[in-house]
């Protein structure tokens, strides 16, 4: 940590180091404004590296005015051209995700070892949760391996989510620094350290306060801005609804759907030592459409016909 130095400070100084590298996660109540202030920081990092560019600044300039004791936010609000903020809050909006895909495309999309400055991956459980490795272990594993090689393709990753406990333990465990905003919009910004243990394996780990708690200014994003912003989180909303009443109870099954006992009784039948345990997490991971109705799970019945024929099809020769 870094004497005198604020949130926004580690941000703006990580946007234009070649090996800066912030891991920011934003947590706390519904509404209290998480979004809002993930949006504010990466604004501050496209701001430096903005900057950066449009004064043709370099490493070496940057680095002896922080000897001399300047702080990067006063180093990048002296320089003489300052970003357009039309285009400063397009940037931002460009690298705003919602989804792990989208997560990972964006990453796969930045060239080798010249990463970008920023990237947010906004309500984050939204589409990934602490139960996406037994659910999905494709896109858990898709995501564990970006996040391995996470400093190569952006220095700034900024998360946000209302419940830390909630959050995948392959994010959590690259997270540098923490913000808690409380119902009052009062925010409590934390540094995460983690320490080898000298008697164990395991990594100790500890936070420390950057800055005194306080609150922020939600108004600093310009309205067309943050308008643009809502209409895709609306429509992340409508999606989660629409997910949420495919997986919720329904009253009875639907033509075509059989019990799990049934499945069961069909695998045996086949030569299939298949048991319930097996049929639940293949209809997790897709490889046969489900349903739950009065509080059971139900399996299509066509679409677990065709991988029971095709663990039974054996090549002529």
């Amino acid at each position: 940590m870094v004497k005198g130095w604020c949130l926004k400070d580690y941000v703006q100084d990580a946007a234009v180091r070649p090996d800066g590298f912030e891991v920011i996660l934003v947590d706390g109540v519904q509404r209290s404004g998480k979004s809002n202030q993930s949006l504010q920081i990466i604004g501050w990092a496209k701001h430096a590296s903005m900057c950066f560019k449009l004064n043709n600044c370099t490493v070496n300039q940057y680095n002896q005015a922080k000897d001399e004791g300047v702080l990067p936010m006063d180093f990048f609000k002296a320089l003489p051209i300052q970003p357009d903020e039309v285009e400063l809050w397009e940037a931002v909006l460009e690298c705003i995700l919602f989804k792990a895909a989208e997560f990972v495309s964006y990453l796969e999309a930045v060239p080798d070892n010249e990463p970008t400055d920023a990237v947010c991956w906004d309500d984050v459980a939204g589409h990934y949760s602490n139960m996406t490795f037994r659910i999905n272990p494709e896109a858990y594993a898709q995501v564990d391996g970006a996040f391995t090689v996470l400093g190569t393709k952006a220095k700034i990753i900024v998360s946000n989510i209302p419940n830390l406990t909630r959050l995948s333990k392959n994010i959590k465990d690259h997270l540098t620094c923490e913000i808690f905003i409380g119902r009052n919009k009062k925010r409590k910004i934390m540094r995460l350290f983690r320490l080898p243990g000298l008697k164990h394996i395991n990594m100790n780990e500890f936070k420390a306060d950057i800055e005194a708690p306080s609150k922020f200014d939600i108004f600093k994003i310009p309205k067309w801005a943050w308008d643009r912003y809502e209409a895709r989180r609306i429509q992340l909303a409508k999606d989660v609804f629409k997910s949420l009443g495919q997986t919720v109870d329904m009253d009875s099954a639907p033509e075509g759907f059989i019990s799990v006992p049934a499945a069961i009784k069909i695998a045996r039948d086949n030569g299939l030592g298949w048991g319930a345990s097996t049929i639940q997490q293949n209809a997790s991971r897709g490889l046969w459409k489900k349903i739950t109705a009065e509080g059971y799970l139900f399996i299509e019945q066509d679409s677990f016909m065709k991988i029971v024929e095709a663990e039974m099809y054996r090549p002529t020769k």
